[in-house]
């Protein structure tokens, strides 16, 4: 089976500890994957607001996500706390890339993650150029 290699850059601008829930545990007795989606959404949130800004307003523009890769490298189990790191790759003229790495207390890895996110009007439903206020914050 051919698999995407994501690289984490060498820059991370934000990290922070996101504990897990009971209701985060899976059938398998570990962190399910679709709660793992959640948990990179709520890390995100929280870099944005750590700037005070919002995903549905950065500079008047909104963000949504237009593609999501996850690297699966380890187990997660509740009660943990894990520490999720965030750096951004690529801009493009509408877009960038925002990679995630979500690590066990221990340093044991969990996953990596790309999401590429592209800046959105939502009165007019159409892409718009990346914010200068999303560029600051780079």
């Amino acid at each position: 089976m051919a698999r995407v290699q994501l690289t984490f850059p060498d820059t991370t601008l934000f990290q922070c500890a996101l504990p897990l829930r009971i209701s985060d545990i899976n059938y398998g007795q570990h962190l399910g994957h679709d709660t793992l989606v959640t948990l990179l959404h709520e890390g995100r949130c929280q870099w944005l607001a750590s700037h005070g800004l919002g995903e549905g307003n950065i500079g008047g523009t909104a963000q949504v996500v237009a593609e999501l890769v996850v690297n699966y490298l380890g187990e997660a189990f509740y009660p943990e706390q894990l520490n999720m790191e965030l750096a951004v790759g690529e801009m493009g003229r509408k877009g960038v890339e925002v990679f995630q790495r979500l690590s066990r207390q221990d340093g044991q890895p969990v996953a990596i993650a790309k999401v590429g996110i592209v800046f959105f009007n939502t009165a007019e439903r159409c892409a718009v150029a990346v914010p200068e206020a999303f560029k600051a914050l780079l």
